[in-house]
């Protein structure tokens, strides 16, 4: 007689848990597929119910996807955009149904915003030139206060974040007038690419002993590069992921690197939508920054890279 009664109240109690929704772009990138396994985990810590839905990359996708958040009445949205100003519309959608959102990594755009007055309560974002700044005082520190090289760059030109990136290296460098940044070239983010444009550059500037590059698939690309030229005076900075840090903690040609922490992100998105719903007040942007990794601590943060 008291099992239903016992398993209907469980039921009321899960029914009582605030849900909140979840919306992220893919799970094609090991970066979604750690930042989803940390919604969850942080989101049943924290008492919700969670709710995620991949949008593959899809802007229509993820914009029917938050109407469904809305049919479903959720507590609030974590919304990490498939694209900035397409992302507009869904935020829209949230504030027309009074339903809290919050944003993450990849923002909706800001003036996309203003002009149709949607709002968001908190983003939760990496810190890009942060990142790029621990790499170039890491690169100091390695070579030496009064220490000259000539640096090229492998970047991403046409993407915001890595031109943050690349801004805050060079900020961080230009304290020693003998490091001179002479190249910089356009790696797509792609390893093939990157190799090509990487040798041309050594093979242009035999000079250089320093690359810097500003996302993990032109990093490989560039330690390709340095391997077939037989470059071992080349050492390499960069932004990376899990393959990068194992190069890190080889220490031949990677010599440090930053790497972005999505479990991080979402954990502290989760913790501070707790905080909203119990009524605390929130800054509007949290920027976190990543997590330098050189050659006394990659073993260590292997397991906190994607």
């Amino acid at each position: 007689m008291f099992r239903p009664l016992l398993a209907l109240a469980g039921i009321a109690q899960a029914q009582d848990k605030p849900v909140l929704g979840v919306a992220l772009p893919n799970l094609t990138n090991p970066y979604y597929v750690a930042m989803k396994k940390s919604f969850e985990e942080n989101a049943a810590t924290q008492g919700f119910d969670v709710k995620v839905l991949i949008a593959d990359n899809d802007d229509a996708k993820q914009l029917s996807q938050v109407q469904t958040f809305v049919q479903d009445k959720v507590n609030a949205v974590a919304l990490n955009c498939v694209s900035s100003g397409p992302c507009v519309s869904s935020v829209q959608e949230l504030n027309t149904a009074n339903i809290p959102v919050f944003t993450i990594n990849l923002l909706p755009d800001a003036d996309g915003l203003k002009q149709v007055g949607a709002t968001v309560v908190q983003a939760v974002q990496t810190d890009q030139k942060m990142g790029g700044k621990y790499i170039g005082e890491q690169l100091m520190k390695d070579l030496g206060a009064n220490a000259s090289a000539v640096i090229g760059i492998v970047g991403e030109p046409t993407a915001a974040a890595a031109n943050a990136r690349d801004a805050g290296f060079k900020e961080a460098i230009a304290v020693n007038p003998n490091l001179k940044v002479v190249a910089l070239v356009n790696g797509k983010v792609e390893e093939t690419t990157s190799l090509k444009v990487t040798t041309e550059m050594l093979q242009g500037n035999p000079e250089m002993t320093i690359v810097y590059s500003d996302t993990e698939p032109s990093a490989l690309g560039a330690i390709a590069a340095i391997e077939q030229l037989g470059r071992d005076d080349v050492k390499l900075y960069a932004f990376v992921d899990k393959l990068g840090v194992q190069h890190i903690a080889e220490n031949t040609i990677m010599k440090a690197g930053a790497i972005q922490e999505p479990a991080r992100l979402a954990q502290i998105q989760v913790e501070n939508i707790k905080k909203y719903l119990a009524g605390t007040k929130l800054e509007p942007v949290i920027d976190s920054p990543p997590l330098l990794v050189n050659k006394d601590n990659a073993a260590a943060t292997a397991d906190k890279a994607y």
